[in-house]
């Protein structure tokens, strides 16, 4: 300890005298005279006195006065952690938009069948025994074809049904027609355009087959008409007035 405050007390009255001898050299460099006439000028140089101020202990360890700052680096393991947990919520918000979509566009198409169905439907019209009729009438189709031919088996059943909706239910039938027809000549005019042919020439023949029906009955009357007026001549009973008669009555019963 003491070979320490020696060593230290030394160290000090060095610094102090090289600290007194600057000062002492830089006061006489200032009090030079700038010529050699002021030399008389110059006076004696003054006395500086260095005071040194000790510690009564020192110190065993040196200080230190730099702070410590503390650095957080994660390691590779806590980096690799971090990075697939990322790319695991990633993948997750992904997957979970994904979803989302699917579910809102299937919402949306269950929400435009919903408002379709209820846009074919009549108010006036009662659905529940016209649907039932029309079920039970395709369903007696095919049981009374299933020991029929394959095209009649397929056929029948599907013209039956339509043939009974349309029938029960007159005004439902006609919307669910014109949205099929609209349905049609959006997506397929061509199909639409064979099938409105083909609509017009079977009106074209079951009008023929009227006019024949109404032919053939009229040629039908007048062969009963003349076999009529044969009996009457022949047997002398009056056959027209009681057809006449039976006529008449069955067409006030009609229009009543």
């Amino acid at each position: 300890m003491r070979a320490s405050r020696t060593a230290y007390l030394a160290a000090s009255g060095v610094a102090g005298a090289l600290a007194l001898k600057e000062k002492v050299d830089s006061e006489s460099a200032e009090s030079l005279p700038s010529d050699i006439n002021d030399v008389h000028s110059i006076g004696h140089p003054t006395k500086a006195f260095l005071h040194v101020d000790l510690p009564d202990k020192l110190p065993i360890y040196p200080k230190s006065n730099a702070p410590l700052v503390l650095l957080d680096i994660p390691s590779p393991l806590e980096l690799k952690i971090g990075q697939i947990r990322r790319e695991v919520c990633g993948y997750y918000v992904g997957a979970r938009a994904n979803v989302q979509g699917i579910v809102d566009r299937w919402i949306h198409v269950e929400s435009m069948v919903e408002t379709r169905l209820k846009s074919f439907r009549d108010p006036t019209e009662p659905l529940n025994p016209g649907l039932l009729y029309t079920g039970v009438a395709a369903l007696t189709t095919s049981i009374f074809t299933r020991s029929r031919s394959l095209p009649t088996r397929f056929l029948l059943p599907p013209l039956s049904l339509l043939g009974a909706f349309a029938y029960f239910l007159p005004r439902t039938a006609y919307r669910v027609g014109s949205y099929a027809e609209e349905l049609e000549s959006r997506y397929a005019p061509r199909v639409g355009e064979i099938r409105q042919t083909g609509v017009i020439h079977m009106q074209m023949v079951v009008g023929r087959l009227g006019e024949s029906a109404r032919e053939g009955k009229v040629v039908v009357g007048k062969g009963v008409r003349s076999l009529v007026e044969a009996i009457e001549s022949v047997t002398g009973l009056k056959l027209g007035d009681v057809l006449r008669k039976e006529g008449e009555r069955e067409n006030g019963k009609k229009k009543a």
